[in-house]
C-alpha cells in the first residue's frame, strides 16, 4: 500500500485485495517525511492487520485515538470506519483479507467464532503485543512468512500461509481481543451510517464550499453536537479534516505537475491563494513549488 494509494483511497474501498481465489494482499508503507500525514476514514469488507515496524502511528477507530508504537499489531475489524496518522519517519506493513477464506469444510466451532467476530463492528479492539512476549515473536514470524510468500501461486505455499493467519488469530484470541465487545444502540449504529455517509459527501464535494452548518444538517445533528461527534469520531475538527483532505489532494496533483498552484488550489476548494499557502506551508513544511521540485 503505497503512500498515493493511501492518498487516493475512497471511503468505501473498491480496491480488489488478492484475487478471487485467494483473497489476500501485503502492503509496506514506508514514511520518510518529517511531518505526519493522514489518511482519512475510509473502511472496506475485509480484515485489515497492521503491523507497526517503526513509529509513531496513530488509529482513529470507534470514536478513540489508539497511539502506537514499534513492535506492536492492531487488528481492524470488517467494515469498521478508521482513519490512520502516520508519524514522521515511520513504517507499518498491512495484511489485508478476506475472513471467509479460512472457514473449513467442517466447521470447528473455536475457528467460526474467531471468524464471526471479525465481522463484528462492535468489536473495541486495541493494540496488541509488544516484542518481549513469545507470542508476539510467534505472531510476527507467521507474519513476516506470509508477507514473503503471499505472491506465490503454489497451492502448498498458500495453504501454509493459511494456517499461519490461524496461528495469528488464535494468538489474539488468547489474548482476548475478542472478548472487548460493546454492544452498539440502534442510535450508535445509525450514527456510525451518517458519519460513512458524511464522509462520501465531504470527498465528494470537497471541492466546492463546505460549511459545518450544512454537515451537521446532513446528519441532522445541531451544530454544537456535531462539532463535538466529528471531532471525537476523527480526531480533528470539521474544518482541520475538510482543509487537510484537500491539501492531500492538491499535494497529489502538485506533484504531477500538470497544472499550475493557482489552479491546482481552485480545484481543490481554496478560493484564495495566499490561505492555501499558509496552510500548505504547514503541513508539508515547505512551500507548493518547492515541493513539487523535491518529488520531481
Amino acid at each position: 500500500m503505497t503512500m498515493e494509494t493511501l492518498r487516493t483511497m475512497a471511503p468505501k474501498e473498491g480496491i480488489q485485495h488478492g484475487s478471487q481465489k485467494f483473497p489476500l494482499e501485503c502492503y509496506i508503507n514506508e514514511y520518510s517525511e518529517v511531518f505526519p500525514i493522514h489518511y482519512h476514514q475510509h473502511w472496506h469488507d475485509e480484515v485489515e492487520l497492521i503491523s507497526v515496524e517503526k513509529g509513531p502511528f496513530t488509529v482513529t477507530i470507534h470514536s478513540k485515538q489508539v497511539a502506537l508504537d514499534s513492535s506492536c499489531f492492531f487488528l481492524v475489524p470488517s467494515k469498521v470506519v478508521h482513519g490512520l496518522i502516520q508519524g514522521a519517519k515511520s513504517v507499518q506493513r498491512y495484511l489485508v483479507f478476506n475472513p471467509s477464506m479460512l472457514r473449513l469444510s467442517f466447521y470447528d466451532k473455536l475457528l467460526g467464532s474467531i471468524l464471526d467476530n471479525l465481522y463484528d463492528t462492535n468489536l473495541n479492539i486495541i493494540p496488541v503485543r509488544n516484542n518481549d512476549t513469545d507470542d508476539y515473536r510467534e505472531c510476527k514470524e507467521c507474519f513476516d512468512y506470509i508477507f514473503k510468500n503471499y505472491k506465490e501461486k503454489d497451492d502448498s505455499i498458500r495453504l501454509l500461509i493459511k494456517a499461519k493467519l490461524i496461528v495469528i488469530l488464535t494468538n489474539l484470541y488468547r489474548q482476548g481481543i475478542f472478548n472487548q465487545v460493546e454492544i452498539s444502540s440502534s442510535f450508535e449504529k445509525e450514527r456510525t451510517q451518517k458519519l460513512k455517509d458524511l464522509i462520501i459527501w465531504i470527498q465528494d464535494h470537497h471541492s466546492g464550499p463546505l460549511s459545518i452548518e450544512d454537515a451537521a444538517a446532513k446528519m441532522d445533528f445541531s451544530q454544537e453536537y456535531f462539532c463535538r461527534f466529528f471531532k471525537k469520531a476523527t480526531g480533528m475538527s470539521f474544518t482541520e479534516y475538510v482543509n487537510d483532505y484537500r491539501l492531500e489532494q492538491a499535494s497529489g496533483d502538485i506533484e504531477r505537475g500538470e497544472k499550475s498552484i493557482s489552479d491546482i488550489a481552485a480545484d481543490h476548494g481554496f478560493d484564495n491563494d495566499s490561505y492555501f499557502f499558509r496552510l500548505f506551508k504547514k503541513k508539508y513544511g515547505t512551500t507548493p513549488l518547492k515541493y513539487r521540485k523535491r518529488k520531481s
